[in-house]
């Protein structure tokens, strides 16, 4: 049945997660719509159309698994009706403005063939096909909507509006499509049990990744946003600039001819044009047009460029703009126009004064295309980026990189002259986004998704497993019971008549015994030939007659094939009454009625001393639990849960290890190694963990039994520690109950005669651990009378294989007097012969005192009751106090004269309708003991109570708490108080990145741009603009090792088992350029591992390496040594040792300073370095030393520990 029920399980607990996603993933898509403001340019925001089928979806879901199918019906109606409009809407030319609620034709089959199939689950009697049939068809559409964003050809099927919500949405497709089969099971099978706890943990699971998604999302398109813009200020800027120059330069050209006659003058214009083309590669031609617009003097880089200006000239637009510069007598930028091959070019005009006449005219003409590309050339970025002259595209990076529509970033009108219109557009494409910020969101939110739903099936899973192991508990207790009923079958054969001491016979129909065993004469006084023939009504007395003929006539009629445990009274032949407990069989083939009668009288009076026993451990304080070496409890009493406030079933089957305090699991480790050498454990003091989480320190005494159960006593020593002396009395008890609970394992062999023991048995016997004596030695320990009686029962056993099971007396060797119960039985090798005869012996001499124990422990309660620091006191079934101790009077304020008799709600009003009246009224309303906290106004204390029913009434222990709340409230504001620092420090950290080196990356753009025209500046100019760009090297890299200071905490990652030798592979691989240039000598050694954060160990040694290799002498090749030493088994040594310039040793402890540089400038740096060094060995719990001496290099070490123990283990 449990292999039929987990597929359940798992299809229930994926569709629950499932629809939980569906539903998270709408409102968070509604959220980022609705978030949006129309100024949010370049936001790529998914639809809220595809949004609200997602919610509607995932709703119908929730209601068919809870069995709202109501509800379900009109939701999934629901759903199809929207999903046709949006889907209309879409095809409706005037209704441009709900676009955003449109769905695709896939979408709107997914949706269709969703919901229809959850209808059909719910209103069809065979709903499977339908399953089997819209299952493929939703999973087909879902992976060609996901290859769709690698295979364009697919296009068509794409189930979202943008690729970002394709990669989305088809995964949750498929998902469902799978599901869609199983719907129907949902329907019509049980579900599993389920609790809050499980809807809390997908809802936490699922509500983190889905809002972690949306975060990362909105964080890349920020980031996208502010990319484009500065690129659209950068270019705008530099074409400008570009423009201005350009225009400058035909300026200087027309000034430069005078004009004496009319016409320009010849002398040194083809020598000047030719050093203009040549200096200028932006210019492709430079002539000179007369006053009647006609082309003389044309000097161009190649014949193309001629046709072009011929086309040019010819239009009318442009001669008319060509006036215009001769009207304005300034340079002009003409409006650009395409070549043969579409290459877009414009023409720069100068007008030239002639002293007479109409002016010529200078003019240029500049490639478009060129002169863009030159101002980007140095943008490797993943931005598109178009530039427009009045809507007519002149320029456009990436015109073929991507398809799908555009998405604009940034928009810079660029007044490049004061009448042209030229226009900068940055933008992105659907799916041009790089991977990360592409596939990493949906990455992120899967992955979350995905342990959401292992987190709901693990909890699931366990509360299943609970409920089978109740199952199996009590289906174990059939069992038992059925076994013991065929053993007691066995007992009718002739030679159990003849040994056992029960009553075996055989009865006629007529009521008269056939046979009887010699029992019968110790048990009612008469010989087995005296009872033959004769009836069994003149041995019963009146009272049982009547019960005992109806429960024979049942047996032979066949009502009531066996008969066992009636017990009836039989008359002894000297008078008195026999209680006998009787078992009985009727056999239809011998036509009799097989019985065996046991004498109950002892064993009713020992029932009556276990009962009051049992009741005594129950109401014990002290915790009794039987656990095995898997550190699983198997057994435990009322006292040990309700100190920790579980119920009994909660703990059964689970692991102990998870209530120790973490820091006491060694010991208990430690312990349970010492039990399995057969040690005993005493006294062990440890930490449990309770319910609320508060601590309890109890302590432990222990010992491992033959069978591999580790039998645990413990005493919560929490609030009594201090009062240990005032309650010595009550280790006598504490020990009688220890030995009542021992039991021991033995096995004799029959060939040879000898023994085998456990250790319990040594102990009973008081004997020395080891020293096992031979059969009839330890036979010798019985009483006279008890040794006859084993002897008899194991010489049956060795030759029949009859079990026995005898109360005996012992005496030990120490001399001491002890009751024990013998149990054994045959055990028979493949033949059937009897090898070897094992059993149990058990010390119950406390059974036979119980009544006097009893007796003494209520009188050493009383006392406890009045020296315990709890408080403590007992209310009646009418709430009525009838017993207060002396702390609760302390605690309460009242006397107990006052309080006794009197109810509680009298004494203290304020308790009813609170959690006090709750607890109290559950604990008398289930019989099960409560524990719980609670602030009680009036007397303006915390306390912590717990509760115990019983028949007479309320049993109530508790203590004040003040103490505790106050720490665990400064405790709080402790974590909001660093939890608001460590927030700080990331702020500056962003900071620092973004806004301190935003000016320093434009000042070297900048910078690089002036640097490209050195013929404008002279050699002092051209210095400080390199010192300009040196300077904002040093101080971005002073920020960049700043930063790298502040993260070695704030992002650092776990302490993992590190590879040293390959991360000093990867540092040398990344040096290698360095290495090469400066010819260093590196020798390396193996290396052990480092238990640490690999990219700071990486961080350390690309620092300390680089350094060695930079600090040498001119003219030397440097040599390093990197090797381990002094390696043990706690730590081990890194030594990196070079032959550099080295510094005074003196200045040694300022080297790991921030900012604090021992060399002059010949060696470059900021000085941080070193003191990220030390900051990430610190993290690490590693040491670091330097010796160094002036010309003779400088000396490393750092010593790293073996375990993983060590400050940064939790991240810090």
């Amino acid at each position: 049945m449990s292999e039929q029920r987990n597929p359940v399980i798992f299809r229930f607990c994926l569709i629950l997660s499932l629809a939980i996603a569906l539903i998270a993933i709408g409102l968070v898509i509604f959220f980022d719509y609705l978030s949006l403001s129309g100024s949010a340019n370049g936001r790529i925001s998914l639809t809220p159309g595809g949004g609200l089928v997602s919610i509607m979806i995932g709703l119908s879901l929730l209601a068919l698994l809870f069995r709202r199918l109501q509800t379900a019906t009109v939701v999934a109606g629901l759903t199809c009706i929207i999903a046709l409009c949006q889907f209309a809407v879409s095809r409706i030319p005037a209704a441009e403005a709900l676009e955003t609620v449109a769905i695709s034709l896939p979408l709107l089959l997914v949706v269709l063939l969703t919901e229809l199939t959850l209808l059909a689950a719910i209103h069809l009697p065979r709903p499977g096909l339908v399953g089997l049939v819209t299952g493929p068809m939703v999973v087909a559409l879902g992976i060609l909507s996901l290859l769709s964003y690698w295979y364009p050809s697919l296009g068509g099927f794409g189930l979202g509006s943008i690729p970002q919500s394709t990669i989305i949405v088809s995964p949750l497709a498929i998902l469902s499509g799978l599901i869609l089969p199983f719907l129907q099971t949902m329907r019509r099978r049980d579900i599993p049990d389920f609790s809050s706890g499980l809807m809390l943990v997908g809802l936490f699971g699922i509500a983190l990744t889905t809002i972690t998604w949306h975060a990362m999302r909105v964080q890349n398109s920020n980031s996208l946003q502010d990319r484009a813009e500065v690129l659209a200020d950068q270019l705008e800027a530099s074409s400008t600039a570009a423009f201005n120059e350009d225009l400058a330069l035909i300026r200087r050209l027309a000034d430069r001819q005078q004009l004496l006659t009319g016409v320009p003058a010849s002398t040194g214009w083809t020598q000047e044009v030719q050093s203009y083309l040549n200096d200028f590669p932006e210019l492709r031609l430079l002539g000179i047009l007369d006053p009647d617009q006609q082309a003389v003097s044309v000097h161009a880089r190649a014949g193309q460029y001629e046709r072009w200006l011929e086309n040019f000239l010819h239009t009318p637009d442009n001669r008319r703009w060509l006036d215009h510069v001769g009207a304005t007598g300034l340079p002009h930028l003409s409006p650009p126009e395409p070549d043969d091959a579409g290459r877009m070019h414009a023409l720069i005009a100068s007008p030239v004064r002639a002293v007479v006449g109409q002016p010529w005219i200078i003019f240029a003409v500049i490639n478009l295309e060129d002169a863009y590309s030159s101002l980007l050339k140095h943008y490797d970025g993943d931005l598109s980026l178009r530039v427009y002259y009045s809507n007519t595209l002149i320029f456009d990076l990436s015109p073929e990189t991507f398809r799908g529509q555009r998405i604009p970033l940034a928009t810079r009108n660029n007044g490049a002259h004061h009448d042209s219109h030229w226009r900068i557009e940055v933008y992105t494409h659907e799916g041009g986004l790089a991977a990360n910020a592409l596939f990493l969101p949906p990455l992120v939110l899967f992955s979350g998704l995905i342990l959401s739903f292992l987190m709901m099936l693990s909890h699931l899973f366990w509360q299943e497993s609970e409920r089978r192991s109740r199952s199996l508990r009590k289906l174990n207790g059939m069992v038992n019971a059925h076994l013991s009923r065929e053993r007691s079958l066995r007992h009718t054969n002739e030679r159990i008549m003849t040994f056992s001491r029960d009553i075996l016979c055989s009865i006629n129909t007529k009521g008269r015994f056939t046979s009887i065993n010699r029992a019968a004469e110790d048990i009612l006084g008469y010989r087995p030939d005296q009872l033959i023939d004769e009836s069994y009504h003149h041995l019963i007395p009146d009272v049982d007659r009547e019960t005992t003929a109806e429960e024979f006539r049942k047996l032979i009629t066949g009502e009531r094939r066996v008969s066992d445990g009636f017990r009836n009274h039989m008359l002894h032949r000297d008078g008195h009454i026999v209680t006998l407990s009787w078992t009985a069989e009727w056999s239809e083939e011998d036509q009799a009625l097989f019985c065996v009668g046991r004498d109950m009288t002892d064993q009713l009076v020992v029932e009556t001393l276990m009962r009051e026993r049992e009741q005594f451990f129950s109401l014990s304080p002290d915790m009794f639990c039987i656990v095995d070496l898997n550190s699983h409890f198997f057994e435990l009493n009322n006292a040990f849960v309700e100190v920790l406030g579980y119920q009994r079933e909660e703990l059964l089957g689970t692991s102990y290890m998870q209530l120790i305090h973490e820091d006491d699991q060694p010991k208990v480790e430690e312990a349970v190694a010492a039990l399995i050498t057969g040690q005993t454990i005493r006294g062990l003091l440890v930490r449990l963990i309770n319910r609320n989480t508060a601590q309890h320190w109890v302590e432990f005494s222990a010992i491992l039994s033959s069978d591999d159960l580790i039998y645990v006593v413990g005493r919560d020593t929490t609030e009594m520690r201090h009062t240990q002396e005032k309650l010595r009395e009550s280790e006598t008890l504490l020990k009688i109950a220890e030995k009542a609970a021992r039991i021991g394992g033995w096995v004799v062999d029959v060939d040879t005669g000898q023994t085998r023991w456990s250790r319990a048995i040594f102990d009973i016997f008081e004997m020395p651990v080891g020293e096992v004596p031979a059969l009839d030695e330890a036979l010798g320990f019985y009483t006279p009378d008890s040794r006859e009686t084993i002897t008899d029962a194991m010489k049956v056993c060795m030759q029949t294989g009859i079990p026995f099971d005898e109360e005996l007396q012992i005496r030990t060797r120490l001399g001491q007097i002890r009751w024990v119960r013998a149990i054994g039985q045959a055990v028979k090798d493949e033949d059937g012969r009897i090898v070897e005869i094992q059993g149990g012996l058990q010390d119950i001499t406390a059974s036979h005192h119980a009544m006097e124990q009893i007796r003494r422990c209520s009188e050493r309660q009383a006392i406890i009751f009045e020296s315990i620091t709890d408080a403590f006191y007992t209310l009646d079934s009418e709430w009525r106090f009838t017993y207060v101790n002396r702390r609760s009077e302390d605690l309460l304020r009242e006397s107990r004269d006052v309080l006794l008799g009197n109810t509680l709600w009298e004494m203290f009003p304020a308790a009813q309708d609170s959690a006090i009246e709750t607890q109290y009224r559950l604990a008398m309303e289930t019989g099960e003991s409560v524990s719980f906290e609670v602030y009680y106004a009036p007397l303006e204390d915390w306390f912590e109570v717990s509760a115990y029913p019983s028949d007479e009434g309320l049993a109530v222990y508790y203590r004040s708490i003040n103490e505790r709340k106050q720490a665990q409230l400064k405790l709080e504001q402790t974590m909001a108080e660093l939890e608001r620092s460590n927030r700080e420090l990331q702020d500056f950290a962003f900071v620092a990145s973004h806004d301190l080196q935003e000016p320093l990356r434009k000042i070297q753009a900048f910078s690089d741009r002036l640097l490209t025209r050195p013929e404008r500046f002279d050699d002092q100019e051209q210095d400080y603009l390199r010192r300009m760009q040196s300077a904002a090297r040093r101080m971005q890299s002073l920020i960049q090792d700043l930063l790298t200071y502040s993260r070695v905490t704030t992002r650092a990652q776990p302490l993992t088992v590190c590879d040293t030798n390959r991360i000093l592979a990867e540092v040398l691989q990344d040096m290698e350029t360095v290495i090469s240039r400066e010819h260093a000598i590196i020798n390396v050694r193996p290396l052990p591992t480092i238990i640490g954060d690999a990219t700071q160990i990486r961080q350390v040694l690309q620092n300390l390496l680089s350094n060695a290799v930079k600090f040498h002498k001119p003219g030397r090749s440097p040599q390093v040594e990197v090797y381990p030493e002094d390696h043990t088994e706690d730590y081990w040594t890194l030594v990196i040792r070079d032959k550099g310039v080295g510094f005074d040793q003196r200045y040694a402890e300022k080297l790991f300073q921030p900012f604090q540089r021992l060399h002059n400038q010949n060696f470059p740096g900021t000085g941080i370095g070193m003191a990220i060094v030390k900051k990430i060995l610190d993290r690490h719990n590693a040491t670091v030393t330097v010796e160094s001496e002036v010309d003779h290099g400088t000396t490393f070490r750092i010593r790293f520990p073996t375990s993983i123990e060590m400050k940064g283990s939790n991240n810090d």
